[in-house]
């Protein structure tokens, strides 16, 4: 070799190393900088109180009503997402974000308007604080109502939990939150589901996370009267079936009461192994007039207390209650975890999406769905839609996206999808009529930058190789 391939050798080898260096030195500062922002969320979460303490200050100097037009919501997942009863407008309430290094837990407002496709945010003095993992429902009830119940408020570093069980309903027309004060409530919890049937609020299941022990799941069924403001719990004997404990299923009201499927639960095994499982199962809650039931309710009315017995358990609202699997076929195919559901204005249930965990001693493996099913009320069967093949603009596999129905024309938003170690929030927004037999969606916003951001170093990275 001559001096001059040399001495351009040996430039290339100090150039290099240089490089190698700065790769370094950045890393480092990376590194460094990480370290301080995890000591910050650590001394953040070590006083929840104090954060929620500061919301509570900042709604107390909301003294009016402010309404103004807004971009499209940012990333998030776990929030509410519910049509007007008046068809309208859409309501999304709350939720999170996550990107790796930080939690975001929102309190926002926003009014999507079908007809422009445009969103405007709406700040109500004395309203919920942020959260996620609560749910909504809407009515017709006093010019079109709101109510939220539940969810939970997750510190910035996402290590420690605050569950709720309060109730909210918000007055659409007037723009006016109202806290709910009746007793014998749900206990505090998310992942809960929640339909409106008639004059009844039906809260079923959840989970609660003090992030010291395995979540508790609850399967505890728990009714609301809109019109006597009471709460009331409806308990069913062992001998008599109902659901396992669980959160993340799906249900939808039917017209003598709901339909329950899939979910989610984590056992205890032995100590502090614990094991997760994916309900793929079926429920049909009826309730039915009973004479007995409607002496109990009446005799509420007129102010006199009643304590039930065990084998009343199952009286609550002037009714009869009973739950009755549904034996449906391949259920497998079907029914997933997390996925989204809503009811047409035919009272179709339809399904969107979901994932189906695989478990070993030392990984969790998630396989994510965008299947668009579709439930037929009469004969209770599931019929897939097709057009995902053909259709370009075909929502990707998710988990916890967010649904609801207008008419027939039914509306997603937002979700998680998971690559490896990394969670993506997603934000990406569709609409599609599945009174048609074959799906076609139309893509009312594409999907963000900001919804593949992850902060979190890669637990896959290789480290820089050696000279």
């Amino acid at each position: 070799m001559g001096k001059r391939d040399n001495a351009q050798t040996r430039r290339d080898r100090r150039q290099k190393k240089k490089e190698k260096q700065k790769r370094q030195h950045d890393k480092d500062a990376i590194k460094e900088e990480r370290a301080v922002q995890q000591q910050k969320h650590k001394k953040e979460d070590e006083d929840l109180d104090a954060l929620l303490a500061e919301f509570a200050e900042m709604d107390r100097q909301l003294t009016e009503v402010v309404e103004k037009k807004c971009n499209h919501p940012s990333p998030r997942c776990a929030c509410s997402f519910v049509a007007t009863p008046d068809g309208n407008d859409i309501i999304l309430f709350g939720g999170e974000f996550t990107n790796g290094l930080k939690t975001y837990i929102y309190s926002d407002l926003l009014f999507y308007n079908i007809k422009k496709n445009s969103w405007k945010s709406c700040q109500i003095p004395n309203g919920p604080p942020p959260r996620s993992g609560h749910q909504a429902v809407c009515t017709a009830r006093g010019g079109g109502q709101m109510w939220v119940f539940g969810g939970e408020y997750a510190s910035p570093g996402g290590s420690n939990f605050k569950h709720y069980n309060d109730l909210w309903v918000l007055n659409i027309k007037d723009r006016e939150w109202e806290k709910i004060v009746a007793p014998n409530g749900p206990s505090a919890r998310s992942g809960h589901r929640m339909a409106v049937v008639n004059r009844l609020l039906l809260v079923f299941g959840g989970f609660h996370d003090n992030a010291k022990k395995a979540p508790k799941y609850f399967n505890d069924l728990h009714i609301f009267d809109m019109d006597a403001y009471r709460w009331d719990q409806v308990t069913f004997t062992p001998l008599e079936p109902h659901p396992n404990p669980r959160s993340a299923c799906q249900i939808a009201p039917t017209q003598d009461g709901l339909i329950l499927f899939g979910g989610y639960s984590i056992t205890r095994i032995k100590g502090e192994i614990t094991k997760g499982e994916t309900h793929v199962d079926m429920w049909h809650l009826v309730f039915e007039d009973d004479e007995e039931a409607a002496e109990l309710e009446a005799a509420l009315k007129d102010g006199v207390e009643v304590k039930k017995s065990s084998k009343q358990g199952n009286l609550a609202a002037g009714k009869k209650w009973k739950w009755s699997k549904i034996r449906a076929g391949d259920l497998e195919n079907f029914v997933h975890c997390s996925g989204s559901c809503a009811t047409t204005s035919n009272n179709t249930i339809v399904s969107f999406g979901g994932v189906k965990d695989k478990e070993t001693d030392d990984s969790l493996q998630g396989n994510f769905f965008n299947d668009l099913n579709r439930l037929n009320p009469a004969s209770l069967k599931w019929a897939h839609l097709s057009g995902r093949e053909e259709d370009e603009n075909w929502p990707s596999v998710r988990m916890s996206s967010m649904l609801t129905c207008k008419g027939n024309t039914l509306f997603l938003f937002g979700g998680i999808l998971e690559k490896g170690d990394k969670q993506m929030t997603l934000d990406d927004m569709y609409k599609v009529d599945v009174s048609k037999k074959t799906a076609s969606w139309t893509v009312l916003h594409k999907m963000s930058a900001k919804a593949v951001e992850w902060l979190e170093e890669d637990s896959s990275d290789e480290e820089e190789e050696e000279e």
